[in-house]
């Protein structure tokens, strides 16, 4: 592979921004000029940065570097203010945000309870109705079947039964379960 010419890299530049903020919707001459733009300066900044680490001595070149640094200072200064223009800027896309920070603590709260519900099995009495307790279902350990570390073997549910006489009414049996054993009551 060869070099590629300044103006290829200038389009794969303009087509990445394009891509990662969604950029499609720029059907403005003047925004499609300012993405040109800030584009152009990016890899001019790269450039004078290259030419900054390419020095070797810095106090024979100290009115060379003391250019470049004014250069790159007003270089980055114009792309933060074309990124502003274009609403690409990082302060923006934090302000516009789709969700308040209350959104998502309660987007974390369900994500939450849909975890536990699937882990956390009450047994309640099927007669009364009584809680008899909260049982936790772990992953396996790892390397052991069905584990998220298993390599070999695929996911499998944890398989459990659970039997609880009831302390209300005595005598009864109550039972959760994912298995498909049946309790015989007596």
């Amino acid at each position: 592979m060869g070099r590629k010419r300044k103006g290829q890299v200038l389009q794969e530049r303009i087509d990445r921004y394009m891509q990662e903020y969604e950029l499609d919707e720029l059907n403005e001459a003047n925004d499609m000029a300012a993405l040109t733009q800030m584009c152009q300066l990016e890899l001019n900044m790269e450039q004078i940065q290259e030419a900054l680490a390419d020095m070797t001595d810095l106090s024979e070149n100290s009115k060379k570097v003391k250019d470049l640094m004014s250069s790159l200072r007003d270089a980055t200064q114009s792309w933060t203010n074309l990124q502003e223009q274009l609403g690409i800027a990082r302060k923006k896309r934090q302000t516009e945000s789709d969700e308040t920070p209350l959104q998502y603590i309660e987007k974390l709260k369900e994500q939450s309870k849909k975890f536990l519900d699937k882990r956390l099995k009450t047994l309640k009495c099927d007669k009364c109705g009584q809680p008899l307790g909260k049982f936790m279902f772990y992953v396996n350990e790892k390397g052991e079947k069905g584990s998220i570390e298993s390599e070999k073997k695929p996911i499998e549910e944890y398989k459990y039964t659970i039997r609880h006489e009831c302390w209300k009414c005595s005598g009864h049996i109550a039972e959760v379960s994912n298995e498909d054993i049946v309790l015989t009551q007596k």
